[in-house]
């Protein structure tokens, strides 16, 4: 293929030396920017060379079937060489990425199906019994009349960081999180972001990697947002969370080993898994249970003007909420598999994610954007957990997938790195 051949010949004039491993992911590369011309959303970050993503632009999008059989045939490439956690990588994303490519075709999959294909995991299957169960400790919590959800979202509006004082809460966040990042890991000289508040997205905040050790940290104010959900949020898009995870990959993969496929991120790929689950593993990892209390107890409620002698049982409540976090994925099966009408997933997951009207809503249009992409956080997460697991050098392990090429189906079967 024309694409193919050119991204060869690229690597030998650019590289000398050059693995064929290293042609196959260039071409790689050029082949997802040619897919994001087809779905705006696709291509989540891009830093690699920019004459590669002007000739991408160029003309009209070229056509899917053709791109589907450049994706086949580098793929053949990729599973002829030499088995390596690299290889393996580029395996898995290329594998989305026809998948992605028959899914603009027309092919039609359950959420099960899409998720091995693009993201590379098999899904789990929520117990409605379970969530009954947290439920009923809530109950305990806040007991009284009335729905339970109602009482549950009350109580945390209580919380709610008022609008002039948002940025200044954001900020503080940002730091602390760093704080107990470099304490980690050593951070690239110069790495930074910038922080940015917006309206009107299915998302509640997006960082955007913009290469350089640099990322755009945007902040969705839609709806009100509650202080521990700032921090935690924080933590997830800047450190040690998104941020972090494509600045140390950056330094040690592109700049450090020279390998560009990790200068573009096709967001629906086994690489969100990973991403999504190290940045929400990162909160247990880097914090005890202590630790976040006191943060947002001593240093974040003043900021906010937030009773800071009320944050125990605010953060006993959102802890107790935990195990609702599997929520949204149970909606997606119901709105997308199954078929339920919208009213009746926004019913339920205001029942059982304890959210008002229009915070599920948020959650339907989330969940018909993104599809089988909500459950990488929740599922991502466990497979990170497990991964790590308890006892000395847990942070270690954590850091390392922040640092190598990682699939999700590898972490399943307890890979080590090769």
């Amino acid at each position: 293929m024309i694409l193919l051949s050119c991204a060869a010949a690229a690597c030998a004039a650019g590289r000398p030396g050059g693995t064929p491993l290293d042609a196959a992911a260039d071409a790689y590369v050029r082949l997802v920017l040619a897919v994001g011309r087809h779905e705006p959303m696709y291509v989540d970050a891009y830093y690699g060379p920019p004459e590669w993503k002007t000739e991408a632009a160029r003309g009209d999008p070229r056509p899917i079937a053709d791109l589907l059989s450049e994706a086949r045939e580098l793929l053949a490439r990729v599973r002829s060489g030499e088995l390596s956690d690299r290889r393996e990588f580029l395996e898995k994303q290329l594998v989305a990425v026809e998948g992605f490519l028959r899914k603009l075709s027309g092919e039609r999959w359950s959420l099960d199906q899409e998720a091995r294909l693009l993201y590379d995991v098999d899904l789990p299957r929520q117990d409605v019994a379970e969530l009954e169960t947290a439920r009923g400790r809530l109950e305990e919590l806040l007991p009284g009349p009335g729905d339970l959800a109602l009482r549950v979202q009350a109580f945390r509006d209580r919380f709610v960081v008022p609008p002039d004082r948002l940025e200044a809460v954001v900020r503080r966040s940002l730091e602390l999180a760093r704080k107990a990042t470099v304490a980690a890991v050593a951070l690239p000289p110069g790495e930074t972001f910038r922080v940015s508040f917006v309206r009107g997205k299915p998302w509640s905040a997006y960082n955007w990697y913009e290469g350089t050790f640099t990322s755009l940290i945007e902040v969705n104010t839609d709806l009100p947002i509650e202080l521990g959900r700032i921090f935690d949020t924080m933590a997830h898009e800047g450190y040690p969370g998104h941020h972090t995870y494509n600045a140390l990959l950056e330094r040690k993969l592109v700049r450090g080993n020279g390998w560009r496929e990790f200068t573009v991120y096709p967001l629906f790929s086994p690489q969100s898994l990973i991403a999504e689950g190290t940045a929400n593993a990162g909160l247990s990892i880097l914090w005890t249970e202590a630790e976040k209390l006191a943060l947002l107890r001593d240093a974040l409620a003043p900021i906010a003007s937030l009773p800071p002698e009320e944050i125990v049982k605010y953060q006993a409540v959102r802890e107790a909420s935990r195990p609702l976090r599997f929520v949204r994925g149970a909606g997606a099966r119901m709105l997308l598999d199954e078929g339920r009408p919208e009213e009746e997933v926004v019913r339920f997951l205001s029942r059982y994610g304890l959210e008002d009207e229009a915070r599920a809503r948020k959650g339907v249009e989330f969940i018909r954007a993104y599809r089988a992409y909500v459950f990488n956080y929740t599922v991502g997460e466990d497979l990170v957990l497990r991964h790590v697991g308890e006892g000395p050098g847990r942070v270690a392990r954590f850091l390392d997938l922040l640092e190598r090429p990682v699939t999700p189906s590898g972490l399943a079967r307890g890979k080590d790195p090769a």
